[in-house]
């Protein structure tokens, strides 16, 4: 299969500010991190909180400059200490966040935030803007009465579905999903789940998919990914990491299950 997404060897580290009588600290987030990803596959990203795994996708979609690293993406190279803005790269890749709450701005109506990102990146008449807007509302299965609405007065199943509305705007190929469910219940959780399996098929769209709910990860992705540490210890077929784990540390999230 081809690789759409080829990260190799990211680094990333921050400072630690302790206070105005200490020195600040450097804590390494990232070591050598190299991940490839074949268009069309959904891979998962596991591992402890504090792992790195939020760290990795922010940098892999530029919300976050690396210290170093490469990613090759649909054919071209990006250097990943370079902000690339608003070019190819950021419409071809999008995110979806853990809260959805927090990316849409409570004084703005669904429209309004859905209209947003067509603006930024394509040159509608408001004809066609309009109509592309019906479109995504109906791709998250939402109705157009929810257009009028403010975040505030929409679920957060809802507030979600148009989270993910707003990252298919931009025609991705792949989208991080960073936990996308975990502040959901479980029920709720079940919906998205299948609203983005449903989307991946319908839209060929490729997802790395990172969360540290196990039976999720399994049931969902065809290939895992482990990180501990800000490294990748292990990656491989889901059914083969969860039969057959080669390292301690899968070995011990497992029991954990």
């Amino acid at each position: 299969m081809t690789a759409l997404f080829h990260a190799e060897n990211i680094n990333k580290t921050f400072n630690i500010d302790r206070g105005p009588f200490k020195k600040s600290q450097k804590a390494v987030a990232l070591k050598e991190v190299s991940l490839r990803i074949e268009k069309g596959s959904t891979w998962g990203l596991i591992g402890e909180s504090g792992s790195g795994k939020t760290t990795f996708g922010r940098v892999a979609s530029q919300l976050t400059l690396a210290d170093q690293g490469t990613l090759y993406f649909d054919g071209t190279a990006y250097d990943l200490t370079k902000d690339y803005a608003l070019g190819d790269f950021r419409k071809s890749m999008q995110i979806v966040f853990q809260m959805a709450a927090n990316p849409l701005d409570p004084m703005r109506s669904i429209y309004q935030l859905l209209k947003d990102p067509l603006d930024l990146n394509f040159k509608m008449s408001p004809a066609e803007s309009h109509e592309a807007i019906l479109k995504l509302i109906d791709q998250v299965k939402l109705s157009p009465d929810h257009l009028n609405r403010y975040p505030l007065q929409l679920s957060g199943g809802q507030r979600q579905r148009i989270c993910i509305a707003r990252a298919l705007a931009t025609q991705p190929k792949f989208l991080i999903l960073d936990e996308p469910v975990s502040a959901l219940d479980v029920s709720v959780q079940g919906q998205i789940m299948n609203l983005l399996t449903t989307l991946k098929t319908e839209l060929n769209l490729t997802y790395l998919f990172i969360t540290h709910d196990l039976h999720l990860a399994r049931k969902f992705c065809s290939h895992i990914a482990v990180m501990k540490s800000g490294e990748i210890v292990e990656a491989a077929p889901v059914e083969e990491l969860f039969t057959c784990p080669k390292s301690d540390y899968t070995q011990h999230l497992l029991q954990s299950l």
